[in-house]
């Protein structure tokens, strides 16, 4: 059995004879190999004495995995420095000592609750010091909160702990020694010539006209019908509802050829007419089409620019009079 005699490094051996052992000599020589790993984690001994003994002598419970005394299968727990040992030594994952993974008072780096541990990332209610302590201990980040703050960090001790201090800039509004070409204004409030006339009629619709052989798309928008509170004339005005940007825009008469509401051979929503268009600046005579989304649109738009037609006709009349007399 091998528990206490000299065994050849582990290199050595073949993998056949390692098959021979029994199980309890092949954790025996775990316990031995743990002990050499022990020693160079520790620093107890050169790398020439560790090489000299490659395996150290089975002491009680120096090993690797302490499962026992050596060459025993009992559980008896001895003071040892295993790597993954449960009793009371130096080691790696240990219940009371000073491990990696240590469960009691000790300096673990990973300390579990219930003791007075120095770990590096305490989890339990440990009154010792942490890197990252999550009860009372001191760790960083985090720290301890005096009770006399409230619960509470302060600016204070963030600048101490190294924090980044937050610096109010004021926002640049002129440049010394440079003015700008063109200075821009915000007006409240913006005039379209829209405002002293009344609204007869609005409509969602698209507009095309009749340009180089093709209906050709002038916008989306709203289709008015406004009358002007000072002359009583009624006028056809439409803007894109994205830009703004007027794209018709003429007076309504009843005279032919100008706005004579036809529908499109291809659909019962489209109305077709010509007019005096003046949304380009000038005068231009333009064949307009404006489509509905429903029949019953179209159909109240006709009724709407036919009366206003009349209304124009009207208004022309009573002008020609009072410049006659």
């Amino acid at each position: 059995i091998l528990l206490s005699c000299q065994t050849p490094p582990v290199g050595s051996m073949e993998r056949s004879k390692l098959e021979a052992l029994s199980n309890d000599e092949l954790r025996q020589l775990i316990v031995d190999a743990a002990a050499v790993l022990a020693a160079r984690a520790d620093g107890k001994g050169s790398d020439k004495a560790i090489s000299a003994s490659p395996l150290a002598d089975a002491s009680p419970g120096s090993g690797l995995f302490t499962f026992g005394l050596a060459g025993s299968s009992s559980a008896t727990q001895p003071s040892s420095s295993g790597l993954f040992s449960t009793a009371a030594g130096s080691k790696l994952f240990g219940g009371t000592g000073a491990g990696l993974f240590s469960g009691s008072s000790s300096g673990a780096i990973f300390s579990e609750p219930g003791g007075s541990s120095t770990g590096l990332l305490g989890t339990g209610g440990s009154a010792g010091t942490s890197l990252f302590g999550s009860s009372t201990s001191g760790g960083y980040p985090g720290g301890q909160v005096k009770e006399s703050d409230g619960g509470q960090v302060k600016e204070g001790d963030a600048e101490e702990e190294g924090g980044e201090e937050l610096v109010n800039e004021e926002e640049v509004t002129a440049i010394h020694g440079w003015t700008p070409s063109v200075s821009l204004e915000i007006c409240d409030n913006v005039e379209t010539g829209e405002e002293s006339e009344d609204v007869l009629y609005s409509q969602r619709s698209k507009l095309y006209r009749f340009r180089e052989g093709e209906w050709k798309e002038r916008g989306l928008g709203e289709a008015k019908l406004l009358k002007s509170k000072a002359t009583g004339r009624v006028r056809f005005l439409m803007r894109q509802e994205k830009t703004g940007k007027v794209v018709s825009n003429h007076y309504l008469i009843d005279s032919k050829p100008y706005c004579q509401l036809a529908k499109n051979a291809d659909s019962d929503k489209i109305w077709v007419w010509c007019a005096q268009d003046f949304s380009d600046g000038e005068l231009q005579v333009d064949q307009l089409a404006l489509k509905f989304g429903a029949q019953e649109l179209a159909d109240t738009f006709k009724d709407a620019f036919e009366k206003a037609k009349l209304d124009n006709a009207k208004v022309l009349e009573l002008d020609k009079e009072k410049s006659e007399s």
